[in-house]
């Protein structure tokens, strides 16, 4: 929001903003490819699977998320492919939009739901949580979530 809604509406001093801007996931990958040792996890196999929120889709390039997902020993880490999940803030908890809502996370839901019984599945946006929560038997969570029950 900082970054481009900001620049969108011209608030004053929004480049000096926006240069100190990232996401949580941006800024931990960051520290740990500059020191890798800053941070321990424990080795566990698992499969992992990421789904983008979409306004992280349409600004930047993904590569980070796995990256940092791959830091976990003996993950196998999977970015999504996937669309839109339909939420877009609470434009899907609107009784007008709900039907629209759903046959837009469909794709997503699909995905989630042919994963194997136990696959982490991290959506870093919230409204991406709660609608993968609301639509298929996961509990979906943050990227934070997955890093702290990892740490040693």
């Amino acid at each position: 929001m900082f970054v481009e809604d900001y620049r969108e509406l011209k608030v004053t001093g929004v480049e000096e903003v926006a240069r100190r801007c990232f996401l949580f996931e941006q800024f931990i990958e960051g520290l740990l490819a500059q020191e890798p040792e800053a941070l321990k996890f424990k080795a566990r196999a698992g499969k992992v699977v990421i789904h983008a929120h979409c306004h992280v889709k349409a600004l930047m390039n993904l590569d980070f998320l796995p990256r940092l997902a791959r830091r976990l020993p003996e993950r196998e880490v999977t970015l999504l492919d996937t669309g839109c999940c339909g939420m877009a803030g609470a434009f899907g908890m609107l009784a007008a939009k709900y039907e629209l809502s759903l046959k837009v996370a469909e794709p997503l839901v699909q995905r989630v739901q042919a994963q194997p019984y136990g696959t982490a599945v991290i959506a870093s946006g919230t409204s991406c949580r709660h609608q993968i929560a609301h639509l298929a038997p996961v509990r979906p969570k943050h990227m934070a979530e997955l890093l702290a029950e990892a740490l040693e």
